[in-house]
């Protein structure tokens, strides 16, 4: 399963962000450091289709794609150099897949800022230059022990050549994803090195603005606004009740849960019938075989085809059925990339 890191300074309102998507209970008090171990939480993601479905072949069971979110202690200037929580918290960043980056854009003198102002911009920079010299420390002790393996390593020098190009880019304070490792010059086993390297400026970050709605905020560039405060008051409303009210049905955490599924280059395709209704993650661009290996590694050894029709011409023509007779359900083979929203039913050969 993927996952996200919440990251951000102390009291950016991350440790409040996990709890409302996790329902998990870790501290969120109003002071720095107040989260020293990360605390992890499957959330569900939302998809009305699965629901649908479910009703429309009266599914026992609703299954949802999920993604795990790790909280992650605040960092402060020069975590790289052990400053605060330090290279505890780099560490745990290391091991997801997306960071989501939590930036504070309200004002409110009531809630202490750790560098005494408020300023997204600054906070986003401070955060990015910490993960970038805690990656360059992290190359400078690699590369002694890399150029000793050269001779044992039949891609040693590529790696050696990676590595300096890499830190090159960190020493400039640019992130290591600036330097692009393809298979237009690097060896397929080399490229797959350097992602193992796990570096913190390789990872995909989506940055969420935390702001107070018809409050005072500082102007910020982000990749998603979200105000967590409000999301904690309407955290025990139904959607229905949410409706009756006058708002929306969709909170704006679903909506950022799906942000961070997109960003993780996540799709989902459907299965349906009588037991349950399921939503199956898979990577954008994958073909049907890989696909079906989701459910069982023996379905992508043994695909013969897959039976597809869209979930839109499944609910317009009223399931599988009506949709063949009205020529939208299609026999797909193994070169066939699978679509958001596809409801399939995979042909396994024994």
């Amino acid at each position: 399963m993927l996952s996200v890191g919440l990251v951000g300074l102390p009291n950016a309102g991350k440790s409040t962000l996990f709890n409302l998507l996790t329902e998990r209970s870790v501290p969120a008090e109003n002071f720095p450091f107040c989260t020293i171990d990360p605390h992890d939480g499957i959330v569900e993601v939302p998809d009305e289709r699965v629901k649908k479905l479910a009703d429309f072949a009266k599914a026992q069971r609703e299954v949802y794609a999920a993604i795990e979110f790790r909280d992650i202690a605040g960092l402060v200037k020069n975590a790289h150099a052990g400053e605060g929580l330090g290279n505890q918290f780099l560490s745990h960043i290391r091991e997801v897949d997306l960071i989501l980056m939590v930036l504070r854009a309200f004002k409110n003198d009531d809630i202490i800022h750790v560098e005494n102002r408020v300023d997204p911009l600054e906070d986003e920079e401070i955060l990015m230059l910490e993960l970038t010299l805690s990656d360059q420390k992290s190359l400078e002790t690699m590369l002694p022990k890399l150029e000793k393996e050269v001779r044992k390593d039949p891609m040693g020098q590529e790696k050696v050549q990676v590595a300096e190009k890499i830190l090159t880019a960190l020493t400039n304070l640019q992130p290591a994803r600036s330097f692009e490792t393809t298979l237009e010059f690097y060896d397929a086993e080399v490229i797959q090195w350097r992602k193992s390297l796990n570096l913190l400026t390789d990872k995909p970050i989506l940055k969420v603005a935390n702001i107070s709605t018809g409050g005072d905020n500082v102007a910020f560039a982000s990749d998603f606004d979200l105000d967590i405060l409000n999301e904690t008051e309407l955290a025990g409303m139904s959607a229905d009740e949410r409706e009756e009210l006058g708002m929306p049905r969709e909170t704006g955490l679903d909506k950022l849960i799906r942000a961070c599924y997109s960003k993780l280059n996540l799709a989902t395709y459907l299965t349906v019938g009588e037991i349950e209704s399921r939503a199956w993650t898979f990577q954008k661009g994958w073909k049907a075989p890989q696909c079906a290996g989701v459910i069982h590694t023996d379905f992508e050894k043994k695909f013969i085809k897959a039976e597809v029709v869209s979930y839109t011409d499944f609910m317009q023509f009223g399931g599988r059925k009506a949709a063949g007779e009205a020529g939208k359900l299609r026999q797909e083979g193994k070169e066939y990339i699978m679509q958001d929203g596809d409801v399939v039913e995979f042909k396994i050969g024994g």
